[in-house]
């Protein structure tokens, strides 16, 4: 069997992703970003073979809407070099959606097997069973419900101990009680099969009554390893038919067919609880918007997208984490041994995406995003109350700097949750940045309306300090050469790429360009792309001052060396700035 390993998991297909016409990523799945890593965040090109990509960019371009074409070609990975791949393509409008194949493994028998095995865990997952498994080796027997991708666990313990709560908590009734001692003889002693019916409330801890039908089988196939396994039936009392499922009911939420929030929250705890040697994340998922999508499209499209949005997360957690909804547009997720925070961006990437994606052409002007927080256990807490307020506070800043972004909880960047004496109120706003914002553009216009001269350099640096900004320049003239620094030692720089028309029409109607990463650009302002990338300017918000629709001069605030998502707030506050910069320097004649 010729197979690769990554990220010590067996991997045949690697991954889907969308693109779009410049080949910049829209959407993809977690496996496809845990393989190709943060070079395919932008522009897949990178990571295509250069022999392979003029032939790859021919076929796909020849494609009709909804044809697929099977094309191989040479890709590298973050943790291996080029091998070869069965790109998938289909076209969907202006998008291209690719999925990728191994050649060198048994992809087609695998690919199969692990379709047929989604197909029975979706089927389970639809029944209104639970199952239940006894080990004897370790004595434990196990009930779980059924999920798509993992087993949730309700009842995990020694099988006389079980019995005996059961027995003496009275959550059996008597006339039903020797059967089920006799079905937890049946079980110890590995009875080839047998059937009970028992009227009891052991799966609900004595709040209700059902009849609980268990049917069991001991398996012999491996005598090392022998084991016990069955299915539980549950009939309410009340109606003895199988409408509803009490159990299920009190951990599912039924809309999102996710755990509830008391059943995800008890999850949490107590995987917090036991302090594991690994990783566990606590992400609080929030849609953006979700009471004006409900009172715009109404409740029933609401009802869709929660539905939609849960199973994105399912599929992108997989087996390595657990969701629940615990409010109307709100979701929290527990991931188990992520390796790193790269692994970690892979799936909260993913989730982001594809939610940003999936209804881009259901309805016109309908954006449906979500924001993401996170806290990291054992790195910033071994406490889950705190873990939470952490990942709150996290998801607060994330839409506060714009919404439709993910944001990890750092102490050093982000400070300490600050709460009450009894831990249970987060005082989550902390930052005062805004009002100083506000309090400078005040200042700022105070000055320039006294008619006292003022120098802009100066007015660059006092920029720079106050939005944590790394330089900022003017340019001007018929080649769009730097005029103003915020330094006076700063590089004589250029701009002449805004003079090109595919460039200067990315600018807004308030003549406001945002680009949290420069490879945003690249394939679509090439120019652009490479005289920013040499500057080492990664990130930027650039303001156009025109006249009479021609370009007089170009105002540029940057990141040097790092990303960092522009907020709104620095978003709008930069562009009042620019504009008063704007008047003073045409004032002033000084462009």
């Amino acid at each position: 069997m010729n197979n690769y390993s990554v990220l010590n998991q067996q991997y045949y297909t690697i991954g889907t992703v969308t693109i779009d016409e410049s080949f910049h990523t829209q959407s993809a799945d977690e496996g496809f970003f845990r393989y190709f890593g943060n070079d395919v965040t932008y522009s897949i090109q990178r990571t295509i073979h250069k022999d392979d990509f003029d032939e790859f960019k021919k076929s796909i371009e020849c494609l009709e809407k909804g044809e697929v074409k099977k094309i191989v070609l040479r890709m590298k990975g973050i943790i291996s070099g080029f091998r070869w791949f069965l790109a998938s393509v289909r076209r969907t409008g202006n998008q291209y959606q690719i999925t990728l194949n191994d050649i060198l493994s048994l992809e087609a028998l695998v690919y199969d097997r692990e379709y047929l095995i989604g197909e029975y865990r979706h089927f389970l997952s639809m029944t209104h069973d639970l199952a239940f498994e006894y080990s004897f080796e370790t004595k434990i027997i196990k009930i779980y419900l059924f999920d798509c991708f993992r087993e949730i666990i309700l009842i995990n313990e020694d099988l006389e101990t079980w019995r005996k709560r059961a027995v003496s908590m009275k959550y059996v009734r008597p006339e039903h009680t020797e059967a089920f001692n006799k079905l937890c003889s049946d079980i110890q002693n590995g009875t080839y099969r047998f059937d009970y019916e028992i009227e009891s409330s052991i799966l609900t801890y004595g709040k209700s009554f059902e009849f609980n039908q268990f049917s069991g089988v001991t398996r012999y196939d491996d005598i090392e390893h022998r084991k016990v396994m069955g299915i539980i039936t549950v009939i309410p009392s009340k109606s003895k038919s199988k409408d509803m499922n009490i159990t299920i009911a009190s951990n599912r939420d039924s809309l999102s067919e996710l755990l509830n929030k008391k059943a995800i929250t008890e999850y949490a705890q107590e995987i917090i609880s036991q302090k594991p040697k690994y990783n566990v994340n606590i992400a609080l998922v929030d849609i953006d918007n979700f009471t004006l999508i409900n009172n715009t499209y109404g409740h029933l499209f609401g009802d869709e997208v929660i539905y939609t949005i849960s199973s994105i997360i399912k599929a992108e957690i997989g087996i390595r984490g657990i969701a629940g909804r615990i409010s109307g547009g709100g979701f929290m997720i527990v991931l188990e041994k992520t390796i790193d925070e790269t692994d970690l961006r892979g799936i909260l990437r993913a989730i982001r995406t594809k939610t940003e994606q999936i209804f881009i052409n259901r309805i016109e002007n309908l954006s449906v995003t979500c924001s993401i927080g996170v806290s990291t256990y054992p790195a910033d807490s071994d406490n889950y109350d705190i873990l939470f307020m952490q990942a709150d506070k996290a998801l607060f800043i994330a839409k506060e700097k714009g919404k439709n972004r993910y944001v990890i909880y750092d102490e050093k960047k982000h400070g300490k949750v600050e709460t009450d004496t009894e831990h249970k109120i987060a005082y989550l706003s902390q930052n005062q940045s805004s009002d100083s914002h506000i309090k400078y553009i005040g200042t700022l216009t105070d000055r320039i309306i006294s008619g006292n001269p003022i120098d802009i350099n100066t007015v660059l640096d006092e920029i720079k300090y106050n939005f944590d900004i790394d330089c900022a320049y003017i340019f001007s003239g018929e080649n769009m050469n730097q005029i103003i620094a915020s330094s006076k030692n700063s590089p004589e720089l250029h701009a002449g790429y805004v003079l090109n028309p595919k460039y200067s029409e990315k600018f807004n109607s308030d003549s406001l360009l945002v680009i949290d990463n420069v490879n945003e650009l690249e394939g679509r302002a090439d120019e652009a792309f490479e005289i920013l990338s040499s500057q080492n300017i990664l990130g930027t918000i650039q303001y156009l001052i025109t006249s009479h629709n021609s370009i007089k001069a170009l105002i540029s605030y940057n990141y040097i060396n790092r990303f960092k998502k522009w907020s709104v707030t620095d978003t709008n506050c930069l562009m009042v700035i620019s504009r008063i910069i704007s008047s003073y320097l045409t004032k002033n004649n000084l462009i």
